[in-house]
């Protein structure tokens, strides 16, 4: 039987992360997150990753006309997204509104990276209509069909008049006793 501690260091579990940041970013931002990151025991960091210049970045709706650079960390003390956006923005400082932190294990990214497989084809290029010719469903022989309809759809109106079923009910008699008293 294995003992609590051998348990312990056969589960080394890291917790991927992605952080970005909006503008540009200092020469020497690599070295002040692995520093300042190494409380939550950074396990591997890599390069910085730049997106060119956007108008509206993906991660920064906020912000106009800006670069992105990107930061894949893998730590090995349980953190969420909010702890590390607020820790990085005190101690790189560099305004919270210019940086992301997502858990890359987290449903937004696992949709983001799954790529569509499927061609798009347009619909203009569908035979949908039913055959060489679609004019019985258009035009003014539409205009009758839709006239004939509603000239049904009136005479059922009419036969029944009011169009609402109206309910009458009973009122019980009640207890006149006060329950109070005499």
């Amino acid at each position: 039987m294995k003992k609590l501690n051998e348990y312990i260091t056969e589960s080394k579990k890291t917790y991927p992360f992605k952080i970005g940041f909006a503008g540009e970013v200092p020469s020497d931002i690599k070295e002040k997150l692995n520093l300042h990151l190494e409380k939550f025991g950074v396990s591997k960091l890599s390069a910085a990753k730049r997106t060119p210049i956007q108008e509206r970045p993906l991660d920064f709706p906020n912000l106009e006309n800006s670069e992105v650079t990107y930061f894949e960390v893998d730590l090995t003390y349980p953190t969420t997204d909010f702890v590390l956006h607020e820790y990085i923005g005190k101690v790189c400082s560099i305004p919270r509104t210019h940086i992301v932190v997502r858990n890359m294990n987290s449903p937004l990214e696992e949709i983001r990276n799954t790529q569509e497989t499927d061609t798009y084809e347009a619909l203009l290029n569908k035979d949908d209509m039913g055959g060489e010719s679609a004019q019985s469903s258009v035009g003014q022989s539409r205009v009758m069909d839709l006239l004939k309809e509603l000239e049904v759809a009136r005479k059922d109106r009419e036969q029944n008049s009011s169009g609402f079923k109206i309910e009458t009910f009973k009122e019980e008699p009640q207890n006149k006793k006060s329950v109070v008293g005499k």
